[in-house]
């Protein structure tokens, strides 16, 4: 979808583009209008020197060639003049060897066209019907101008009209664009700043350089994370207190079992295990507690930091093995979508769980997979994978549904509880998500296979 600085920077470029071809198109018709005024004006000053200069007497045309302009002597000079009556046609000596095709008219009758004259160019025409003194003769005066020196005028004016027209369009269009970057610099920067939020990096957006417009977003927003945060730090307290409230009673129990055992092995035992079971569980849930108090709401597991740091630990408490773990984010990637809490819980155990069983490699592979879906929207059609390949011995398909039981542990001789692989499934079934379990073509081993249906995918720019 288009941003909304873009959209506004096309709507006013095109407003201004439309005003500006609207006035070129208005000043063009006034500009036309008005030099059509001023020669038919010179016409008509041209047409009464004329007449003052002329008489009909006796049926005969006299102009006294003295009071006649200088502009009426020179061939083709532009300025023409011509009598025309039924038996007489008198034409300036501009016209040279032209003679003009005029209708004659009645007395006082005038007519206004164009047509073409000497050199074939265009020319404006006046033409008025004048009478005689004893009103038996009538003769028609037709005065000519060339048009051809005053559209090369007219062009010349209207194109340095639309030069600089274009000029100040361009630089308006430039200032439009300039402007409204600027005034989104600080929509950028709680861009920044959400981005930031996300990785962890702050806990809260700063809203003293924010518009006022957006300042009230901004303030509920970090109303909300204040609200967020305070309502999981009082969860951790809840749950740190329930875990530290059930010690004392584990302790008795302990020593009850201490005692049963005795009396009565196999009791002592069985109740031991379930002793043993409470206290890893009240111990996660303790560690997961703390972990909480450090975490920001919004802070989602950002790649390949946080795998970085969960292969380096795994590193060392596998460090009798010599295990090559590699991660590959295939699409652009940085971010996850899993609170970072969950995801290293999550990817913790599935990568805990693969070093011990890989004999010597691991692979993580990250990718997006785009469905069949024809919309073209960014994460509509999409489903983010994420895979965790071991050359271990791998597990049978009987056994394969059997990986997320709680407590369950297929082989006695690896150290553990068997609860990690049914943390991960709890932590899936919470997100909506898909975990599956199958034998890796390329090590061999097992391979743990997570699809988030449709996430927001987090991909850098």
């Amino acid at each position: 979808m288009i941003s909304i600085r873009s959209k506004l920077s096309l709507w006013l470029s095109a407003l201004i583009i439309i005003a500006t071809v609207i006035g070129l198109i208005l000043f063009e018709s006034m500009l036309r209008q008005a030099f059509h005024d001023s020669i038919i004006n010179r016409l008509e000053e041209d047409l009464e020197h004329i007449i003052l200069a002329s008489h009909i007497n006796a049926g005969e045309i006299i102009i006294d060639q003295n009071e006649l302009s200088s502009f009426y002597k020179p061939a083709y000079s532009g300025r023409y003049f011509q009598f025309n009556s039924e038996s007489q046609v008198i034409r300036s000596r501009s016209l040279w060897d032209v003679q003009l095709d005029i209708e004659l008219l009645e007395q006082n009758q005038t007519r206004v066209w164009q047509a073409k004259g000497p050199k074939n160019n265009d020319m404006q025409l006046l033409s008025i019907g004048l009478g005689s003194t004893s009103g038996q003769k009538v003769a028609t005066l037709t005065v000519a101008q060339d048009l051809s020196i005053g559209r090369r005028v007219f062009s010349e004016v209207f194109g340095t009209k639309l030069a600089i027209n274009i000029a100040m369009l361009l630089a308006m269009i430039g200032g439009i664009f300039i402007i409204i970057r600027q005034s989104f610099k600080p929509v950028k920067s709680i861009q920044d700043s959400l981005a930031k939020l996300r990785q962890g990096e702050i806990n809260s957006l700063e809203i003293n350089q924010i518009p006022v417009e957006i300042k009230p977003l901004a303030e509920t927003y970090n109303e909300l994370l204040d609200y967020t945060a305070n309502q999981i730090e009082r969860s951790r307290n809840n749950l740190g207190n329930l875990s530290h409230g059930l010690k004392t009673p584990l302790a008795v129990m302990q020593q009850q079992v201490e005692v049963l055992g005795l009396s009565n092995p196999e009791s002592a035992e069985a109740m031991q295990q379930q002793l043993d079971q409470i206290r890893n569980m009240i111990e996660r849930k303790l560690a997961a507690a703390r972990i909480t108090g450090d975490m920001l709401p919004a802070a989602q597991m950002v790649i390949p930091r946080d795998f970085e740091a969960l292969t380096n630990t795994l590193d060392k408490v596998h460090h009798h093995k010599q295990i090559d773990c590699s991660v590959n984010i295939i699409a652009n990637i940085n971010r996850l979508p899993i609170h970072r809490e969950d995801g290293m819980e999550l990817f913790g155990n599935l990568l805990d769980n693969a070093y011990k069983w890989a004999q010597s490699n691991i692979i993580v592979d990250i990718d997006v997979i785009a469905s069949n879906s024809k919309t073209s929207e960014v994460n509509s059609g999409q489903t983010l994978t994420l895979t965790i390949e071991d050359d271990g011995p791998g597990v049978n398909d009987d056994q394969l549904n059997q990986l997320t039981n709680r407590g369950k542990r297929l082989d006695e001789a690896v150290v553990g509880h068997g609860l990690g692989l049914s943390i991960v499934k709890e932590i899936i079934e919470q997100y909506g998500y898909n975990l599956t379990f199958d034998r890796s073509e390329r090590l061999g081993g097992l391979r743990v296979t997570i699809a988030f249906n449709n996430p927001k995918v987090m991909t850098s720019v």
